[in-house]
């Protein structure tokens, strides 16, 4: 195992990082030379914390932090004053045998405790230079706007390397710098995250989210009620297995077991037929299928798991995909969660009969969406899925007697490609799944789940990994937390608490 230690020359430190393990998911950029020299004797204004990618926190101790890296990828965060805006930044590190380090960094908007971004972007390339023992080496990092930066470091060996300054360069002579906000040349923008041009697109993607303004920082996110679900985090991925099912292929579904603990139900969307994985939490194996015999599977987007008008815990089914807008109507089925078998592996059997189903048309004609969310009162809420300011959609009273009723124009949220949804059982807050995020809406009282996120606009982001084509979210059953999961063979499935 190796080890890393930031040590600066500043008294304060970061009690509180759960803003870094949302930024896990930005991807490096290539990094121009330059030949800036360094300040002499700046040391960075701020406070420092690490995070490790898998969620734990560092430990801490006076004037330096501390923590066992072994493979897993080190992240590191501090504060860059507003004066050093748009100037380049160097590290100087010392080890304690000769290695190779690499450093990148990741900047974020200006946030506090109770202050989460809503976006990062990468703003420096995987910067790597060989260390020798004990011997002081400076590594450059690109221009960086002022707020808060995370460097993502490794070793290539089990050595254990010092951050003993770092320090502001001063600008080349005739050069300038560019503006806060604005990439350098070279940079690429991570998915979701702000650019210069226009709204960011993944190869997978028709489109990702809507940037904020070229030249602005990026929107940190509404500041959190101290009294919020999302107050205080302190992020942890406790799980993450490789699921072992071959025939779920494209997850897009997906929630935690109300009657068999540890269990994740999911499914595949369009070209499959009617049938849920039980998947085990903590091994990823399958532990049964089951088949809905008789019911329609066009395009399965999402699944909750919700009490029925009895308050049995239930299944529901949301067939609500529609790529090129052209269903006239959609649904939602409901069948009550059955108790799994011992045996791992097994196929169980429902018949249509015990299936309920409601229809749902939207006001304006057929929408393409992906997300439905249960609330504690029993409404449908639907989110769409492609435009630019994505729609929200409820049913107050569904009745679940076959019929056909029109969904309820809510509002709009400033996000677009919303792939999955998920209410927390306790009914305190609701999940949006976004391309490349998840994002978390406090629910007040007795509000509703679509009006808690009209309310809430981009809400919070979530720790989260990036996965190859991630639309499934489920709320935590038991407390503060969430797990996710992508499409593709043997994808992790991420299971966060915060």
């Amino acid at each position: 195992m190796s080890e890393m230690r930031i040590l600066i020359k500043d008294r304060a430190l970061l009690t509180s990082l759960a803003a870094a393990a949302a930024l896990l998911t930005c991807a490096p950029a290539a990094l121009a030379a330059s030949s800036a020299k360094p300040t002499a004797g700046k040391v960075v204004a701020g406070q420092v914390a690490l995070l490790r990618n898998d969620g734990r926190r560092a430990t801490v101790s006076p004037r330096r932090l501390a923590l066992s890296a072994g493979k897993a990828d080190i992240y590191a965060s501090f504060s860059v004053p507003k004066t050093w805006a748009s100037k380049q930044v160097a590290l100087t590190l010392t080890a304690s045998r000769d290695a190779r380090v690499t450093v990148a960094a990741v900047r974020v908007g200006e946030l506090s405790s109770l202050r989460w971004p809503a976006r990062a972007r990468s703003v420096g390339a995987s910067v790597s230079s060989d260390l020798l023992a004990a011997k002081p080496t400076t590594i450059v990092l690109p221009r960086i706007g002022s707020g808060r930066v995370v460097l993502h470091i490794s070793t290539s060996s089990r050595t254990r390397a010092t951050v003993t300054s770092v320090l502001q360069l001063k600008p080349r002579t005739g050069s300038s710098a560019p503006s806060a906000g604005k990439p350098a040349d070279g940079d690429q923008p991570a998915v979701g995250a702000p650019d210069s041009g226009g709204p960011t697109v993944s190869p997978e993607l028709p489109s990702g989210e809507t940037p904020p303004d070229p030249g602005t920082p990026a929107d940190p996110g509404p500041i959190v009620d101290p009294n919020s679900p999302f107050a205080d985090l302190l992020p942890q991925l406790i799980g993450a297995p490789l699921v072992s099912a071959p025939a779920l292929t494209e997850a897009s579904g997906l929630a935690e077991s109300a009657v068999n603990p540890g269990v994740y139900w999911t499914h595949n969307d369009s070209g499959d037929r009617a049938r849920l994985f039980a998947i085990d939490g903590s091994t990823g194996t399958l532990r049964a299928t089951v088949e809905l015999s008789g019911v329609a599977a066009t395009d399965w987007e999402d699944l909750a798991i919700a009490p029925d008008a009895e308050g049995n815990d239930a299944f529901y089914i949301a067939d609500i995909g529609d790529n090129s807008a052209v269903r006239g109507s959609v649904v939602v089925y409901r069948v009550a969660e059955p108790t799994l078998p011992p045996a791992s592996g097994a196929t169980v059997t429902i018949n249509a009969g015990a299936v309920n189903s409601q229809r749902l048309t939207f006001p304006g004609g057929p929408r393409d969406a992906e997300s439905l969310a249960v609330g504690s009162d029993g409404a449908l809420t639907v989110i769409s899925k492609r435009e630019t300011q994505v729609g929200v959609y409820r049913l107050a009273d569904p009745q679940f007697l076959g019929g056909r009723s029109q969904l309820t124009s809510v509002g709009r949220l400033p996000l677009t490609w919303v792939v999955g949804a998920s209410a927390s059982p306790d009914g305190s807050f609701v999940l949006i799944k976004t391309a490349g995020a998840v994002r978390g809406y406090a629910i007040d009282g007795d509000e509703s789940v679509a009006d808690a996120l009209v309310r809430g606009g981009a809400g919070v982001n979530l720790p989260y990994n990036a996965e190859p084509q991630g639309e499934a979210v489920s709320a935590s059953l038991t407390g503060r937390g969430h797990a996710t999961l992508s499409e593709g063979i043997s994808q992790p499935l991420q299971q966060w608490r915060w």
